[in-house]
């Protein structure tokens, strides 16, 4: 976690920082990812940026908490506004990643340098990050979840099996964007697509 030193700074110094990481995290790799890149981009001296980060290590699994508290929100946000049915939650927020046309800075993040990095790297960044087996913050936002959640169209009370469902639900969507941004299917192919995946794993296969 950041240094108290960099709480202390002013808003827009702290964004400036964060978004010369974002920029450089999702330009490259993350083993190329250069510091040397980031507090030139931030205007801060090499000095200044080790009294606010331990290392790169630090920095980006600052970057990606704070990244994944922003989409929390946004997803219990979408949940609301789809009357508590996850499962048009979930496509709703596809089409929005869809509408913006050009591939989020977070989705280059993932193709750029996260997937670079070994299961045991990414754990150690991230901590594990699967709804189904994650610790105590991700059956805390589960809880979230299940309190938006509409029961008579997500009828289902253990949590545990809840989170595991849910988690099926944003593999379909991560597949779908990732199709979409490589150009490799169209809008409406895709959208048709992930709309009976979900069917079937509302429904199951022989419904």
């Amino acid at each position: 976690m950041p240094t108290q030193r960099f709480f202390n700074l002013k808003e827009e110094k702290r964004k400036a920082i964060l978004d010369a990481a974002f920029h450089e995290f999702s330009r490259t790799s993350y083993s190329n990812a250069s510091i040397n890149q980031i507090i030139k981009e931030a205007d801060i001296s090499r000095g200044s940026f080790y009294t606010y980060f331990e290392d790169k290590d630090d920095l980006m699994r600052y970057l990606v908490r704070d990244f994944k508290e922003s989409c929390k929100q946004r997803i219990l946000e979408v949940l609301d506004q789809c009357q508590g049915n996850p499962f048009e939650m979930v496509l709703q927020l596809l089409k929005e990643l869809m509408e913006r046309k050009e591939p989020e800075a977070a989705y280059s993040l993932y193709k750029n340098s996260l997937m670079e990095m070994n299961m045991v790297h990414q754990n150690q960044l991230l901590g594990v990050d699967h709804f189904g087996q994650g610790g105590k913050e991700q059956k805390q936002f589960i809880h979230e979840l299940m309190a938006h959640i509409d029961q008579k169209q997500f009828p289902v009370e253990d949590e545990e099996k809840a989170a595991c469902l849910i988690e099926m639900m944003f593999v379909i969507a991560v597949k779908a964007v990732t199709t979409y941004y490589m150009g490799a299917a169209k809008e409406q192919e895709i959208l048709r697509s992930a709309r009976n995946q979900m069917n079937i794993l509302k429904n199951g296969a022989f419904a």
